[in-house]
């Protein structure tokens, strides 16, 4: 048992140095992985739920797993990297990846080529725009967050300013 902490906390910490490839493989996991779930159980339970999918190309995958991303790596984020520009970076890199991990899903199941680009190509653009629009409005509200001040306590030294104002 402790081996097994000593690893998910090193693996925590791990991910939290490199916060941006953690942020963005987070996306990827999630959006992945509720996409085939999603996918298994609407084949299961019939092709009406499916139907619907056509239209919606993975939409609500991607931004359950570009809202885990882009704030978790907002959260880890270190002093010397830009909020607005990270985050929205994270959302796009993880909207194309996933993006290609979703064709190639689907490309597996029905084995035609033609089917891998055309799910690549509609899903590289709802995956760039979703990434782009959740990573860009995240990162403007913790920017707004951390302007306005909310969630660090500052401490001001009351006898160095008395000690200035004296002089």
């Amino acid at each position: 048992m402790i081996k097994i902490s000593y690893y998910l906390t090193n693996l925590v910490n791990k991910a939290r140095e490199q916060n941006i490839y953690a942020g963005i493989t987070i996306s990827v996991l999630i959006t992945v992985i509720s996409y085939i779930i999603i996918s298994l159980i609407s084949l299961s339970v019939g092709f009406a739920i499916l139907f619907l999918r056509f239209f919606l190309f993975a939409d609500p995958e991607y931004i359950l797993g570009t809202l885990f991303g882009v704030i978790f790596f907002l959260k880890n984020r270190r002093p010397d990297q830009s909020i607005l520009k990270y985050g929205v970076v994270v959302g796009i890199v993880g909207g194309i990846i996933s993006s290609f991990f979703i064709s190639l899903y689907q490309w597996i199941l029905l084995f035609y080529f033609s089917v891998f680009i055309a799910y690549l190509v509609t899903t590289l653009i709802t995956g760039v725009f979703i990434g782009l629009l959740i990573g860009a409005i995240l990162s403007a509200y913790f920017m707004y967050k951390e302007v306005k001040g909310e969630g660090k306590e500052e401490y001001y030294d009351d006898e160095f300013f008395k000690d200035l104002i004296e002089e």
